[in-house]
């Protein structure tokens, strides 16, 4: 089995978006940075989980956080997602997929 770190490819950033709700926040922040409480009001989901998914995306380096007062804004990582893209195409097109 090929060794897919070779070709720079973040496996946790990988697994932290396989995961459809981690998805929709990433929407949901597309449009700017937002709190939990502003999260979960998109959701169904509870507050606690939203956070759950959160620290997940943070420590994927997904998603950043900036405190302001009592709360604690989130956003996307561009920098992150670039890289992940672009580092999927070169694996695409060295005929790995």
């Amino acid at each position: 089995m090929a060794d897919y770190n070779q070709n720079q490819i973040d496996v946790e950033v990988l697994k932290a978006l396989a995961d459809e709700t981690r998805l929709e926040i990433l929407d949901l922040l597309g449009l700017g940075d937002m709190n939990v409480n502003e999260i979960a009001s998109h959701h169904r989901i509870s507050r606690p989980t939203i956070s759950h998914h959160l620290q997940i995306l943070k420590r994927a380096g997904i998603v950043s956080s900036r405190k302001d007062g009592k709360e604690i804004y989130y956003s996307v990582n561009q920098y992150v997602l670039t890289g992940l893209a672009q580092e999927l195409l070169k694996f695409a097109n060295l005929g790995h997929f």
